[in-house]
């Protein structure tokens, strides 16, 4: 067994928003089918959630390999037309973005639950 770990590069972009007035949460998951579309699609793209609390602010968690393929996926997004339907529904004032490197990181046992 070695004692050596691998340096960590994954980096985790969290985006929070809310909704404009008008939008609902229909068309917000008519726009993330295009999302996960888009971003399942570009390199270095690992996991992508969406949730919202109860106060309707909406969270939207990538994981990413490394800092340079997320940010060249933000470029990208700006310009595709899955950004742009996204970028239509949120009320631009409340969004922000980071982007952070993973302090430590696991993943589940793939034997976890077999018998």
């Amino acid at each position: 067994m070695s004692n050596t770990q691998t340096e960590i590069t994954t980096i985790i972009e969290i985006v929070s928003y809310r909704l404009k007035a008008d939008k609902t949460q229909a068309d917000l998951a008519a726009a993330n089918a295009g999302v996960n579309q888009f971003v399942q699609q570009q390199p270095g793209f690992i996991y992508r959630s969406c949730s919202s609390d109860d106060t309707g602010l909406i969270f939207d968690i990538i994981y990413w390999q490394n800092m340079e393929l997320a940010q060249a996926a933000v470029e990208a997004f700006r310009q595709d037309a899955a950004g742009h339907a996204l970028f239509a529904l949120a009320d631009k004032e409340t969004v922000t973005m980071r982007h952070m490197l993973a302090d430590t990181e696991a993943m589940a046992d793939s034997s976890a639950g077999e018998h």
